[in-house]
Formats: C-alpha cells, sequence, structure tokens
C-alpha cells in the first residue's frame, strides 16, 4: 500500500503545476467556463394540430388561449328598485330552512346551510349539499373545496361577495352520500325561492347532481351538460361544470372548468 503522505505530496505538486499553466494562460480559474453552452430555450406545450372543422366546433378555443390569467373584475349591477324587500324575503325562507324537519337530515345536521353572498352580480352557483365543514360553519362552500371555488370565481373576474351561493340540501347527508330523492323533494321549494329572489342571469351547475336537477335532465351524463347553456324553466341560463371537489381528486379538469368559467362570462357579459 502506497504512504498516504506521498500521494497527497504528488497531488500537491501536480496541482500547482496546473495553477502555473493555467496562471500563464491568463485564466484566473481552473474551473472550465460553461458560458459557451447554449442553454436549451424552454420548450412550449405541444398543440395537437386539428382540421379546420375540428378547430371551429370548439367553442372554447379562444377561452384556453388566457387560461392561468386572472381576467379583469366584473362591475356589480347597480341595485334593483325592489332590493331590500327581496333580501328580506330570503331571510325569512333561511329562518324557516333553520326549523325544517321535512326529512330524516335533520336529525343527523349539525345546522342548516341557506347560502352565501349578495347576487348583485346576478350570477348563482348551485352544488349539490353542503360537507362536514359546512355543517359546521353552517355556510355553503367553505372547506377545500369551496377554497378552490373562490380561486376560480376571482380568476373569471367575479367579486366572491357579490356572487349567489347555494346548495339544493340545506343539510349536509351523512358521510356525504348522494341526496335521496325524497331529501331532494323536501328541499325543492327552498331552492325555487332562492332562484326567483335572486333573479340570476345565469346559474353555474356544480356537479352532476346539480346539474341534471337545474336542466331538468335527470339521466344524462355530466359529460353531456357540461360546457354548454341550458335553461333553468325555460328562461334562465344554467352552465354545469365539475363540482370543484371533483376537480380536488382529478386535477387535470381544472382546464375545462377554466373554460367553462369563460363561457360564463362571456354569457353573462352579453
Amino acid at each position: 500500500m502506497k504512504d498516504p503522505r506521498t500521494e497527497l505530496a504528488a497531488l500537491s505538486v501536480a496541482f500547482r503545476e496546473r495553477l502555473e499553466r493555467a496562471h500563464d494562460q491568463g485564466r484566473t480559474s481552473l474551473l472550465v467556463p460553461v458560458a459557451s453552452q447554449s442553454t436549451p430555450e424552454p420548450v412550449p406545450m405541444a398543440v395537437s394540430a386539428q382540421p379546420a372543422s375540428a378547430a371551429s366546433a370548439q367553442p372554447a378555443a379562444s377561452a384556453s388561449a388566457s387560461r392561468g390569467k386572472k381576467l379583469p373584475l366584473v362591475s356589480i349591477e347597480p341595485e334593483l328598485p325592489d332590493r331590500a324587500a327581496r333580501v328580506q324575503s330570503l331571510a325569512t325562507i333561511a329562518k324557516e330552512v333553520s326549523t325544517c324537519r321535512k326529512c330524516g337530515l335533520c336529525d343527523s345536521r349539525t345546522q342548516t346551510v341557506f347560502a352565501r353572498g349578495t347576487g348583485r352580480t346576478r350570477i348563482m352557483f348551485v352544488g349539490e349539499a353542503p360537507g362536514a365543514d359546512e355543517d359546521r360553519q353552517g355556510l355553503p362552500f367553505v372547506g377545500r373545496a369551496g377554497q378552490l371555488l373562490d380561486q376560480i370565481i376571482d380568476a373569471a373576474g367575479f367579486d366572491r361577495e357579490s356572487i349567489y351561493v347555494a346548495n339544493i340540501l340545506k343539510c349536509r347527508p351523512p358521510q356525504n352520500r348522494d341526496p335521496k330523492p325524497e331529501e331532494t323533494a323536501a328541499c325543492t321549494g327552498f331552492l325555487e325561492a332562492q332562484i326567483e329572489l335572486v333573479n340570476p342571469k345565469i346559474i353555474c351547475a356544480l356537479g352532476r347532481h346539480a346539474a341534471q336537477f337545474l336542466t331538468g335532465k335527470p339521466d344524462a351524463p355530466m359529460g353531456q351538460l357540461r360546457g354548454r347553456i341550458h335553461y333553468y324553466r325555460e328562461k334562465i341560463m344554467v352552465l354545469p361544470t365539475y363540482h370543484p371537489a371533483a376537480l380536488l381528486r382529478n386535477p387535470e379538469w381544472k382546464r375545462v372548468v377554466w373554460d367553462d368559467m369563460q363561457i360564463l362570462r362571456r354569457e353573462y357579459l352579453r
């Protein structure tokens, strides 16, 4: 075995010789310069080429161009002359809901969940039912899904406080199971009254249950409903899209929801 001290001395001599050669060449460092190595430009996301007919068949194609950008804030509409009476009527219904015992959900709820937002923007978001966070706080869409919904609303250029947000059911189903027909029937009158008093220009139906209920198409799959304008009772526009909770499980769906939000904005401003 070689003496480590001998090897160290040899390395020291070699290093000194390299340093002296670098000095003679006008270099101040032994490091290899990397400036001459070109840094590759970021590669843009590939876009599949489509025939002209296919491209024209996609109404949301132009909306995709601004995906990821926060859109300009939409102005809040002036108050309706009878707004005070409408607000009072909503408060009366909320009080009635708080003591409702029309179905068995009253036995398992912590409290009822009526709505949030003023409705001044005349856009209404409707989901299917409250979750655990909503059951504790008494407000719709306040958990993780609600936080994501707020981000989507902000990015689409709407004031979240002036949006009206509600659910079909006013009580949480145990373990967040799907609503039963009799539970939906018990709450239908409350939602109908909310829609009449808020008088939205367009309703965004969040998730399959809300979409089927508001479009009157109980058997239609979500893929056929979302991204298209339907009508509630032939007079109020309804735009179905995926529920924020589904986006938490399937982040790739955020892209199509963003396209849906721009359809919502376009139709509202039309």
